[in-house]
């Protein structure tokens, strides 16, 4: 008999346990059961105890329904059965309920011109304190109710419905999980001097999701507290400006007309306020911390922002490729870059060829697109990308505009401009490198992003990489290159000692007869510029140069109101000794030699969020359509 009764002295014990968890927080034993961990299902593990309640009272009341009894094991094992676990955000547009408003009082007016009655809503304003009062009545009931113990959840329904308000046109956004949490952080930022996004480490935009699927390992490259100046003066031979940045300066990324944009690193910040309130000169802090803006690389443009969405209205149907990683979202590899081109082979094998024109040190290809219709009498037109190895925009670009192109290749004729335009761009033979340094490129993507040379290496110094952009013969070892091998603009041993320059030599050597123009695109500064770089001289074909240059200009400005300025190289400030563009005019000597400098001007410099690549992409592909139109 005693044994009898210890076999049953478990379920006091059950029981106390239940009518516990009845008591903390309104919830009750069935919402622990609820969990897709197989761990928690078993016996004393979370939720193992409400889960075995949940069958000794399949059917509780639930007081908060208005159906009365409903069967909690069918809710949690049937498919149609809708949860909302956790919080729910509402955000009142306030500005969409104005607009709303005022195109419901023009519609009315345009009815009573018709001689039709109808019923005059009241001013914008007091719909306006409607919608406040509305959200204050609201806010207390919510307030209320969780001091209650009960959660009152509103979705996205006409308040009209709900609250008999007639005529109330009001905007409410719904928001998923993702999106709640990134707003939460906004919401409470007030309340704490500290940036909160440090402590974000949920949401996929966050530093700590970044750095553990990017760059998680401890020799990633940090920069907290680095900042990015943009001193309001361009001669950078000035002493005070030599001495500031050889004792504050880490580098120097941009020399443009707006000003120099130098890189400070954390340590040397307060100093360098200190001597520029001494010497005078005005500055800007364009990035107050690279290692946030670097974060922000690598981000995905969420879809309701990004130009994707319009896929679906046929506006864009060559950013949606069947097969293709390439979403033109967010920054891709260099194993995403490759299956791109693999996937426009597949798809346009009459048009479409990849030639490897040569191996980088770490046995990456260096793979050539080709886009043609097969006549041998065409121009050549060469475009490449990637030569520095932090410009990611470039690659980004470059390949959207190429699959732009090979998607109108076929398109059938309409009328007007556009026909001309892109029967001359089929009178052309195109030959794209994506991506021209790739070794630097996923070094710069997975361990020191602001890394731009190639993976050379050096065994007197033990510094790795050549700056590819010094590399080229004409005017190689001039002023503005180094020959320390750690810094960022060496330029190696000697001209063409890397095999990507080497590669470029050979290939636009055998192009020499037929080659028409050769455009190679970096970040940044926005402008367009041709040879030379070196020095003020004049080109035999400079006032070609110069006109195409200007009606890309005023073509990219109708695009999108971009402002794009022209110029030599060295009036724009963009002097690179050893530069391809200036070896290419030299040696090769085609009709048109440019390089194009993409966004921006220095507000993130070559650290440019993703949600720039589309627009990067339509200006290229409109420089492209320029230049064939010029070609002669």
């Amino acid at each position: 008999m005693q044994l009898r009764l210890w076999k049953w002295a478990w379920l006091p014990l059950v029981l106390l346990i239940a009518a516990k968890m009845k008591q903390v927080g309104g919830r009750n034993y069935l919402d622990l059961a609820r969990t897709d961990n197989r761990l928690t299902r078993l016996p004393f593990f979370g939720g193992g105890v409400g889960h075995l309640l949940r069958y000794l009272h399949p059917l509780t009341m639930n007081p908060a329904s208005e159906r009365g009894r409903i069967s909690e094991l069918r809710s949690d094992l049937d498919a149609n059965y809708v949860r909302y676990r956790g919080a729910q955000l509402w955000k009142l547009n306030f500005n969409a309920t104005r607009g709303s408003s005022m195109a419901e009082r023009e519609e009315e007016e345009e009815e009573e011109d018709a001689g039709e009655e109808r019923q005059v809503v009241d001013s914008p304003d007091a719909q306006f304190n409607e919608v406040v009062a509305l959200f204050a009545l609201t806010f207390v009931a919510l307030i209320g109710s969780v001091f209650g113990q009960k959660l009152l959840l509103w979705r996205s329904v006409s308040v009209p419905e709900i609250s008999g308000i007639s005529g109330l046109p009001l905007a409410l956004l719904t928001l998923n999980s993702s999106e709640l949490y990134e707003s939460t952080f906004e919401g409470l930022q007030w309340l704490s001097p500290l940036d909160l996004r440090r402590f974000d480490f949920i949401s996929p935009g966050s530093s700590f999701q970044i750095n553990r699927r990017y760059r998680n390992g401890s020799h990633v490259q940090r920069y907290y507290g680095f900042q990015l100046w943009k001193i309001h003066e361009t001669r950078l031979e000035l002493p005070e400006l030599r001495a500031f940045w050889r004792h504050f300066g880490s580098e120097v990324w941009n020399i443009n007309q707006d000003g120099i944009d130098i890189l400070i690193e954390q340590r040397n910040v307060a100093d360098a306020r200190k001597f520029m309130e001494k010497v005078g000169f005005s500055y800007n802090i364009m990035i107050d911390d690279i290692e946030s803006a670097i974060d922000e690389t690598y981000v995905e443009v969420p879809a309701v922002e990004h130009p994707l969405d319009s896929v679906r209205n046929n506006s864009l149907p060559w950013m949606e490729r069947p097969g293709s990683l390439m979403s033109w979202r967010r920054y891709h590899d260099q194993a995403d870059i490759q299956q791109f081109l693999q996937t426009l082979l597949e798809t346009y094998s009459e048009n479409v060829e990849i030639i490897q024109i040569g191996v980088t040190r770490n046995k990456r290809p260096l793979e050539v697109i080709r886009v043609s219709n097969g006549n041998p009498d065409n121009w050549a037109v060469f475009v490449d990308a990637g030569l520095q190895a932090r410009d990611w925009l470039s690659p980004a670009a470059l390949t959207y505009a190429i699959s732009k192109l090979t998607h109108l290749w076929g398109r059938s004729k309409v009328k007007g401009q556009g026909q001309r335009a892109e029967k001359a761009m089929r009178r052309i033979d195109w030959y794209f490198l994506p991506l021209a340094n790739p070794d630097g490129y996923q070094y710069s993507r997975h361990t020191d992003r602001l890394w731009t040379k190639n993976r050379a290496f050096d065994s007197e110094s033990g510094c790795y990489g050549v700056n590819l952009d010094r590399n080229f013969e004409y005017g190689w070892g001039g002023t503005g290159s180094t020959s320390n091998p750690c810094k960022n603009l060496y330029r190696g041993a000697e001209s063409f000692s890397e095999p990507e320059s080497r590669a470029l030599r050979s290939f636009l050597s055998g192009m020499r007869e037929y080659l028409g123009a050769y455009v190679s695109l970096g970040g940044y500064g926005q402008a367009i510029t041709y040879p030379w770089g070196d020095a003020d001289y004049v080109t035999e074909n400079q006032r070609d140069l110069k006109l195409t240059a200007r009606r890309a200009v005023l073509a990219l400005r109708r695009l999108n109101q971009a402002e794009y300025s022209a110029g030599t190289s060295y009036r724009q400030k963009l002097a690179r000794p050893g530069n391809s563009a200036d070896w290419v005019q030299d040696r090769i000597g085609p009709q048109m030699v440019f390089n194009m400098f993409l966004k921006d001007q220095g507000r993130y410099g070559y650290l440019l969020p993703p949600h720039y690549i589309v627009e990067s992409g339509e200006e290229v592909f409109e420089f492209m359509r320029t230049i064939a139109q010029q070609l002669q």
